[in-house]
């Protein structure tokens, strides 16, 4: 599942413009926050897969990043959650990640925290 994750993050630019000019993204608003947008694209990967990227308008910051894909079989789907935070008068970091293994029943989270200025 990690390798399958990081095939996804970060986000590769020219998969995102062949997704492009494949019609396969669609941008909207995020109800639970409308100092957002996201960007959903879809068959980024794979057939089938999405990967829903979500900005921060105002500060022009990626806030999220969610990957719903699958391993071999699309039977055997993978969910993935980044979530993003800015450290104080610093830059934009992963603060959260989970790793659902959806017909696996495995679910993996990390959490980053106690950033130290050196």
């Amino acid at each position: 599942m990690k390798t399958l994750a990081q095939q996804y993050v970060p986000p590769d630019k020219d998969k995102l413009q062949q997704a492009y000019q494949q019609g396969n993204i669609t941008m909207g608003s995020v109800p639970e926050n409308p100092n957002a947008v996201k960007l959903v694209i879809k068959n980024y990967l794979k057939q089938g897969d999405s990967m829903t990227l979500i900005f921060d308008k105002a500060q022009k910051e990626l806030l999220q990043v969610q990957i719903a894909s699958y391993m071999d079989d699309p039977k055997d789907a993978m969910n993935l959650t980044v979530q993003f935070s800015k450290l104080p008068n610093g830059p934009n970091h992963v603060a959260s990640m989970v790793i659902d293994g959806v017909s696996k029943q495995l679910n993996v989270a990390t959490q980053n925290s106690n950033y130290q200025h050196l």
